[in-house]
């Protein structure tokens, strides 16, 4: 036998009507009643009819998320971000993997209306404003995560790269290295150039102008990074005595060529990475980094967006929270030898 909401509100103690609106997250109910009609509905096993819901005008409870690779720690962890909030506010979310492709994200984004989310947020932006502006513009309240579009009315949450790259050249320039190469991607995306100019901000404050060729681009990933550092390290004149890497995923690939290269680490070269993903501290040696926070980003911005949906008509004003990553120290940096400063 099917339980209604009926059942609920008979369990919690409160009028249909209360009931209703403490599982549509309304706004005008307190918070010790919202909790007693969710235990209600939790130890009855209600389950509300979405689908007549939505046909009659309501809503369907479910938010949608766009990211780029769902197989990327740094993503996973945005989702678990994303579906613990919601799923403490009492929504679900529907998960789409756009492989930061144009046709992905069109595909999403239309699967974001076949399935009448109430909003979504979206960390893939390769299809540019106009697609995204066509959702703002059908009634679909959007959080950008970790991407930014100047001027796209929808509130940002994202981790401030630039500052970050600054941060990580910084701290190698205080352990005394001038010599400090960037191994970066082959592309224009916003996270490239963002550590590219927060790296050459650093070095430039310092007094520092790098050499054009300590600037390494490569293809994407591990492989990339490996046969980048492989073709490239052994003409470099003089050598680094520092490397900066876009990620810690092509760190992997920066260890695997410094190996068949016979150059150690950090006696060599000390190497910095960026992201600090669960494995940066078990490899050999431990991976310095500047740890960015995709949990939190993932929370703030589902956050965000329930505020906007408790009131659609409130006035609003599209918010940015920039989180600043934080460096985290471990073995794979040093100061330079003598013979190298």
């Amino acid at each position: 036998m099917s339980v209604s909401i009926r059942d609920v509100a008979q369990r919690a103690g409160v009028s249909i009507s209360t009931a209703s609106r403490a599982l549509n997250n309304k706004p005008d109910v307190n918070k010790e009643v919202r909790q007693r009609v969710l235990a209600a509905a939790r130890e009855l096993n209600y389950a509300a009819n979405v689908h007549a819901r939505v046909l009659g005008g309501g809503r369907s409870r479910a938010l949608g998320l766009v990211i780029v690779n769902s197989a990327d720690f740094f993503f996973t962890n945005i989702v678990r971000g994303v579906s613990d909030t919601a799923t403490a506010h009492g929504y679900s979310i529907m998960v789409w993997n756009t492989d930061e492709t144009v046709e992905g994200e069109l595909w999403a984004h239309q699967m974001l209306r076949q399935r009448q989310v109430d909003g979504a947020l979206i960390g893939s932006v390769q299809s540019g404003m106009v697609p995204l502006e066509r959702l703002i513009a059908e009634g679909l309240p959007i959080v950008l995560l970790n991407r930014r579009l100047s001027g796209l009315a929808a509130d940002h949450v994202l981790s401030d790269y630039r500052c970050g790259a600054y941060d990580a050249t910084r701290y190698l320039i205080e352990l005394g290295h001038r010599r400090i190469a960037h191994l970066t991607w082959h592309d224009d995306r916003y996270s490239v150039q963002e550590r590219l100019a927060g790296y050459l901000d650093a070095l430039r404050d310092a007094g520092i102008e790098p050499p054009p060729d300590f600037i390494i681009r490569c293809a994407v990933g591990m492989e990339g990074a490996y046969r980048g550092i492989l073709n490239r390290l052994p003409e470099l004149r003089p050598k680094p005595t520092a490397l900066f890497v876009y990620n810690d995923y092509s760190t992997i690939g920066v260890l695997k060529a410094f190996h068949e290269l016979d150059v150690r680490v950090p006696d060599d070269i000390s190497l910095m990475g960026y992201d600090d993903m669960e494995f940066s501290r078990f490899l050999i040696p431990s991976l310095t980094t500047m740890a960015q926070n995709p949990y939190e980003i993932g929370r703030q911005g589902t956050e965000l967006l329930i505020e906007r949906l408790r009131d659609r008509d409130a006035p609003w004003t599209p918010r940015q929270i920039v989180l600043r990553p934080e460096l985290r120290v471990r073995a794979s940096t040093t100061p330079p030898g003598s013979d190298d400063e």
